[in-house]
Order: structure tokens, then sequence, then C-alpha cells
């Protein structure tokens, strides 16, 4: 397993010569870093073929720099100079790691051979640990080192050797991802970016997706510690040659991952926990650096009360522009100006579907522990059920800990849906009431389509038919819809004597196919009604869309086809006209109509008895 350290610490505090004391790598590599003998940038260097060292700039004007170079270490190298001490970069880095959330550290006093006084060293430890007595570091070893004098360097690196060798294994996402923290081109391999694999594995020759940006770019091949490699995987330092045609405007701040797993943002939900001795409030519409990943983005706050130093609180906030921000991760906000770290946040939704008030309201609600989020999420998106992939996708993490978190929240997983009890009894409860009310509302009409049922009650495809199988004891199929059993079609007396004029008059009609306006009832609709009732009890025939004949008279005319095939084998349209005293526009769909029923079989333009003719 490989590890990276991440140095911290003021500026000319020596990190810079530290790191290559360790590894023999001078990591300042630009040339402004060496004109002005400051660390500007990233510096990359290797302890051994395990262990990578990112030396990160001391100058407060580099803050930004120095966020994205320890947002995916390990560990952290804490580094004090004796002759200065404490300095405010120092306190701000440490803000900076703990807000984080590092587990590990060490501490190193540097520059010892310009102190003689050994109480001075003596006090500058003691001032370290009351700095660090409420961190992460408040167990960490410290090592007074001299660079000039080779002191302490052996002993801190077998202390860099053996911490990295008892690191806790941190959970793998169960994808590909890992943010850019370089991207620099070389000739004949074209566009290469570094970082360090945050989860999953890849090989070469495989499609990633970059974001912002949603492009696609295949990879080339792989690098990790300056050898080329087959694979890379989750820890490892990585250079990954990328070809593709939209990767000009690759910069620090983006995100390569397995296509499908990370998707862009321009709002986000987090949890904020402000430093305890900051001087800034974090108010309403206030404008914020947030520093996530190895990427920088001004946001806009949204909040109900301004929250103060030492206090935490959920914040929506707006990003000026797209960032791949996932489930869960930790970032840091900074004034607008004089910039300066005033909290850190642990992301609870990168990707919020609701807006307004409702929006509002899940901000405040969401929880901070992941497990009780996901029962949150399962309960407020009930209408519309994931699967287990979904909602790993949903949470960034492997379908491995969802099952788990299933399990322990006894939730339900059937038909390829993750839900509660307490959805499945709203979702029930919704569709009795969706039925009752459509029966109300057309007591003539015998069903409801599912489509339609689907757009009133907002339920998902899937989670529908789910409901309405289980459901399926109280209802009935028909006519293409569904009804509840207990519904049962009683006509007033008004509109039972509109049916029974209905009925004369289809009568009347004979073989001439009636449409409902044209039946002598102002009401079309009415009409239409009372007809698919008719139709129900098999009293008319609905021939063609809108077109109706009465049982009474289609009987006759079976009558009158099995008397015709009696004495002849085929009819043509003509005799049908003659037998039946109808018009073309009448006697085509009627034989039609025959030979869906089987009554008669057509042979071109002639019919033959069907086998359905007594």
């Amino acid at each position: 397993m490989q590890i990276v350290i991440g140095t911290a610490g003021h500026i000319d505090h020596g990190k810079t010569a530290l790191v290559k004391a360790l590894t023999g790598t001078d990591t300042d590599h630009l040339a402004e870093e060496k004109a002005r003998g400051m660390t500007i940038d990233l510096g990359f260097a290797y302890l051994d073929k395990f262990i990578t060292i990112i030396d990160v700039p001391g100058h407060e004007k580099f803050i930004r720099n120095m966020v994205a170079g320890v947002s995916t270490i390990d560990i952290a190298l804490l580094v004090v100079a004796a002759d200065d001490g404490i300095m405010p970069q120092t306190k701000e880095h440490l803000h900076i790691l703990k807000l984080l959330g590092l587990k590990k550290g060490i501490i190193a006093i540097t520059k010892t051979d310009l102190i003689n006084d050994l109480d001075w060293i003596d006090l500058i430890e003691l001032e370290l640990r009351e700095l660090v007595s409420d961190t992460f570091l408040k167990d960490a070893p410290i090592f007074r080192t001299s660079v000039e004098k080779n002191e302490g360097i052996d002993d801190l690196k077998n202390e860099i050797i053996c911490s990295s060798k008892t690191l806790s294994t941190v959970p793998n996402r169960g994808f590909f991802h890992m943010p850019i923290d370089r991207v620099f081109s070389k000739v004949g391999f074209g566009t290469i970016v570094t970082g360090t694999v945050l989860s999953g594995k890849i090989r070469s020759s495989i499609d990633l997706e970059v974001s912002p940006g949603n492009k696609r770019a295949k990879v080339r091949g792989l690098q990790t510690h300056g050898s080329n490699a087959a694979s890379v995987k989750m820890g490892d330092r990585a250079a990954i040659n990328l070809s593709g045609k939209e990767l000009d405007n690759l910069s620090r701040g983006s995100v390569i991952s397995e296509p499908g797993f990370v998707k862009e943002t321009d709002k986000i939900i987090a949890n904020v926990s402000m430093i305890s001795d900051t001087k800034w409030k974090l108010k309403n519409r206030q404008r914020i650096h947030l520093h996530i990943g190895t990427a920088e983005v001004m946001a806009k706050v949204v909040i109900n009360k301004t929250i103060q130093a030492g206090e935490k609180s959920n914040v929506l906030f707006l990003l000026e522009k797209p960032l791949a921000i996932l489930m869960n991760e930790r970032f840091i906000i900074r004034s607008f100006s004089p910039m300066e770290t005033i909290g850190g946040c642990i992301v609870l939704d990168p990707e919020p579907l609701f807006k307004g008030k409702k929006l509002k309201e899940w901000v405040n609600t969401l929880d901070f522990e992941d497990f009780n989020r996901f029962n949150q999420f399962i309960n407020k998106f009930w209408k519309t059920p994931e699967s287990i992939g979904n909602w790993s996708r949903r949470f960034h993490m492997n379908e491995k800990e969802i099952k788990i978190w299933i399990k322990n929240s006894s939730l339900l997983n059937e038909k390829g849906m993750v839900f509660s009890s307490q959805s499945f009894e709203k979702s029930i409860k919704l569709i009795r009431e969706v039925l009752t009310s459509f029966h109300q509302k057309n007591p003539y009409k015998n069903s409801i389509p599912k489509e339609r049922i689907q757009v009133i009650s907002q339920l998902s495809m899937n989670w529908l038919s789910f409901i309405l199988i289980s459901l399926e004891d109280e209802l009935i199929y028909l006519d293409g819809g569904f009804a509840l059993k207990s519904h049962s079609v009683l006509l007033s007396e008004s509109d039972d004597s509109l049916v029974r004029k209905l009925e004369k008059l289809l009568i009347d009609a004979g073989f001439n196919l009636s449409k409902a306006i044209d039946l002598e009832i102002s009401d079309e609709k009415k009409s239409l009604e009372l007809l698919h009732i008719l139709k129900n009890d098999k009293k008319v025939y609905e021939v063609i869309q809108g077109m109706w004949i009465h049982s009474s008279v289609w009987d006759k005319l079976i009558s009158k086809i099995s008397q015709y095939f009696s004495t002849n084998e085929k009819m043509n349209i003509s005799d049908f006209k003659i037998m039946t005293k109808t018009s073309r526009k009448n006697a085509i769909p009627l034989l039609e109509f025959l030979d869906k029923m089987k009554i008669t079989e057509r042979e071109g333009d002639m019919r033959i008895k069907g086998e359905a003719c007594a």
C-alpha cells in the first residue's frame, strides 16, 4: 500500500529543505521558487517506493495550493522552525489539517542548529504540545532536526516509515476516483495528469470521465512512483497519460473517475464547523472561498441564521462554477477578503434535487451521520425507490456498505428497489386514495389507465407496478385500466332513462353505425359514459372507435351471415351491402369487425365463413 505524507507549516520554516534531506529531492521546481527562495506550488518527492511526500507552500498567499496538497494525504508532517516557533500559518495549517479529518501526524522542529539554548527548544516543544492538545496530533512524536548538521533526519525518516505501516484502512468507495493536482504535456505522449487515487483501481486502455464537463478520456499509460505500471489503485500516487478530444482545459481541481459515478454540481448542502477562535461569522448571502479536493471556487452561503465561532450548522452553498463533489467529502471554507480559514465542512448532499421551501427544509433536517442520512433519503424519496446500485452511486459508496446499512435499518430490497415499510404503506394508501377519488369523480367510468395513475400519484412506474401487484386482492383490471373491486356503477334515475333512450336509438339505427354525437342527446360526454356502461353489460358493441351498434342488431347480423353462408361459399362487399341495406361507409367497418370476431374470414376482396360462425 502506498502512503502520502504532506508537509504543513509557516513560510521559511524549512519544509522544503527537510523534504530534500529525507528524500534527496528538491521539490522547488519552478524558476520563481528558486529566485524567491520560497515554495509557491506543490512539490513531490519519493521517500521510498511506497511513500510520497507532498511539500506545500507556507505563505498565506498560497493557502489554496496548500489545501490542494493536503486534501489527499494520509499523514501530516507539521514543521516548526526552532528560531521562530509557532507562527500564524502554523496555526492556520493545523486548523486545515484538523478540519480535513486527518487522523495521524508527526511534528518536526527544524533549524535546531540556529539555537544554542536547549531550554528555548524545550519551550518551543511545550508550546507545540499545548497547541495540538485538542487535535489529532496530541500524541504525535516530536523530532528535533537540523538539515545543516544532519541531526534527527534518520530518526524522523524511520518514524515516517513505521507510521506508514500502522495506518488504518480507509473504506474504498467502490469506483475509481482521483482529484487532479497537476496537468502537463510531454512530447510524444500528450496530456498527463497526476494525483492521489482516493478509491478504486484502473488499468490502461479503459475509458474515464473528466469532471466538471463530463468529458471522456482514454487511459494511454500509467505510472506510479516514476515507474510504468499496468494498473493503479487506491492510495497510489499516479501519473496518468490521457487521450481525448476535449482535454485542452484540464487543470488542477478537475476530477477523473469511472463514467457515471461523479456528477458535476453547482450547489451542495454541507455541515459547517466554524473554527473556535475565528473572528469571522458566516452570514446569509455571504461570499466565501470553498476549497474542496484540489479545487477552489467562490460560493454564496444560504442559511437561516448567522453561524459564529465554534458553532456547527447545515448550510446550502451556491457555487459560482460547477465542481465534481462527492458525498461525505471534507472541505475548507475561507473568508472572501482578507482570506482566512474560518471553518471545515462535510458534504451531506452533493446534488440537492429540491427547490424553494422544500430545499430549505431539506437543508435544515439533513443528519450529519451518513447512516441516518441514508434513511432520510430513503424515506424522503419514497415515491421513487432506487436500486442498491443507484444508491451506491448517489452516496458514492461501495455496494457492500449500502447492503450493511439496509440490513441494519430493516429496510426492504425487492424487485431491485430499496424501501422502508413506511414508504410501502404510504404508497398503498396513496393508490387507494387515487382510485377512490377517480371513481367519485367518474362514477360511470369502469377503470383508470395505469399511466394516468402514475401521473396523479407521481410514483415511479416500477414502484407503481409493484404497488398495484401488492393491491391485487383489492383491484380489478378492466378495459385497459384498474378499478377498485368495491366500485360498482349505479345509475341515477335520469341517467337510467337516458340509457333506455340510447338503446332505442341504436336499435332504430339498425346496421347504420351511430356516433355519440348523433344520438340526440345534447351532452356528448354523458352519452359516451353511458355507452361504455352498456358496452360492459354487453348491450352494445363499439365496432370501431366511436361507432356503435346495439347487441340485438348485431345478433340479427350474425343470423343473416349464417343464413347466407348456408347456400354460398363466398361473399363480396356488394352482397353484404344488399343484405344489410347499408352504405359502404357502414359496410366496411362492419365487415372488419366480423373478421375480428371470426364470424367471417377475408380472402382478398371476398369473405368466407369464419370459425365462429354458427
